[in-house]
């Protein structure tokens, strides 16, 4: 790509070229695309059809290196939402960092399945909150609801704080490590969680965007035991759950059968798997 120093100015169609080049080694063209087209939207205010329409779009060196600053961070396998700093789910801004995971659509989907289910009034805990995405929907669509949510990095909850302040929703953040010994006075008709499922030897065959970006401790289990986390859950939901209470986890799909196991020998009721849209079983729902 030309030096900064050598280019004054630009048009967007002239940049989107360099643009493409730049990447074509690492990505294909519909990711560069869609890369692209989320850089200028977000740093220029140019949608997709307005670049259509008006291609000519002449850029500033400002500009030029603004973008060309972001590019250099896509180039280094930083994930798009890094770059930015914040995504959009229903209707709702979630600002991200290094220090929480990037919401994934399962997660969303699992939040409009509790929405679905659920009636309003109700109290909630999410363990494992990171940026707060399940806490904040679920307390901006389930009316009149007690939401709490845990997290055991005070950096998390930073961010997820910030995103209940932007969203205007009233949220009991706790710092709490879940597979340490857990003092609640409160009790919940529904848990949820999003919990570490990864082992750390897959951590190779991890896509570098993850294993160099996202927090470890969000997702790769310490030990040989990857259910961990999910065993502690369980077992803390059989006394904090009032009764008929509902406990929802999220995980891997290799591990969901093994997750319904658990729920079997820990006397839940009614249990039922359900898949994402792509057809693969990453959620499962039981009662008390």
């Amino acid at each position: 790509m030309p030096s900064m120093d050598e280019i004054e100015i630009m048009n967007l169609k002239s940049y989107k070229k360099l643009f493409s080049k730049a990447l074509t080694n690492q990505y294909s063209k519909k990711e560069i695309d869609s890369l692209f087209y989320v850089l200028v939207d977000f740093y220029l205010g140019i949608s997709r059809i307005k670049f259509i329409q008006e291609p000519m779009f002449f850029l500033s060196k400002n500009k030029i290196n603004l973008l060309d600053s972001k590019l250099k961070l896509i180039k280094n396998k930083m994930p798009i939402q890094y770059v930015t700093g914040k995504v959009l789910h229903k209707k709702l801004t979630f600002y991200l960092n290094e220090n929480v995971l990037i919401p994934r659509p399962e997660t969303v989907e699992l939040c409009d399945w509790i929405i679905s289910d659920q009636k309003n009034k109700i109290s909630i805990l999410d363990i494992g909150t990171g940026s707060g995405l399940i806490s904040i929907i679920l307390k901006k669509y389930l009316d009149n609801s007690n939401v709490e949510a845990w997290d055991k990095s005070i950096k998390a909850l930073e961010i997820a704080k910030k995103n209940s302040l932007v969203n205007n929703v009233k949220i009991n953040f706790k710092e709490v490590d879940v597979l340490k010994k857990i003092e609640f006075n409160n009790k919940y008709d529904l848990i949820v969680s999003n919990p570490p499922y990864v082992d750390k030897s897959e951590i190779p065959s991890i896509d570098v965007s993850v294993s160099k970006f996202e927090p470890h401790s969000a997702i790769f289990v310490d030990g040989d035991d990857n259910l961990v986390f999910y065993k502690k859950i369980i077992e803390f939901s059989k006394v904090a759950l009032n009764d008929l209470g509902v406990l929802y986890l999220e995980c891997h799909t290799d591990r969901i059968k093994s997750i319904k196991n658990l729920l079997k020998i820990n006397n839940f009721k009614k249990i039922m798997i359900k898949e994402d849209l792509n057809g693969r079983e990453r959620m499962i729902k039981a009662y008390k």
